[in-house]
């Protein structure tokens, strides 16, 4: 007996890529009203990771700050974390490869200066508040 036949791969949509939970979905839906292209894979795709690296790119301002504070302080393993999921961003995107690079390069740096830092980011629950003394 010969096993079934396969069925062709179909390519991944973004939110296969992305993992794309409920709310960013919803949030596509919703912008997708008003602004057509937001059902464009590509667009919205471009236009997810450009707010990623926007952010990315605000939150790594205060390095200098972060730099100084004492081993432990969450605001540390924030910005690792931050700096991953823009890298990830850009990743299931497929733009924005130096800029993915940047952040993957940076974190790992700061993993290094930082060894509190050196944890299972995907582990952490999404937005969580960091502790202040």
């Amino acid at each position: 007996m010969s096993p079934p036949p396969v069925a062709p791969q179909r390519p991944r949509s973004q939110a296969q890529r992305f993992g794309q939970p409920g709310h960013l979905a919803a949030f596509r839906t919703a912008l997708a009203r008003g602004i057509l292209e937001a059902e464009d894979d590509r667009r919205f795709g471009f236009g997810l990771a450009s707010a990623a690296a926007v952010w990315t790119a605000i939150r790594s301002n205060g390095l200098r700050h972060r730099d100084k504070r004492e081993p432990g302080d969450d605001s540390r393993t924030q910005l690792v974390a931050g700096l991953e999921a823009g890298a990830r961003s850009a990743d299931a995107s497929g733009v924005f490869p130096h800029f993915a690079g940047w952040c993957r390069s940076t974190a790992e740096v700061l993993r290094r200066r930082w060894p509190d830092t050196d944890v299972d980011t995907a582990a952490i629950a999404p937005y969580t508040w960091r502790l202040r003394p």
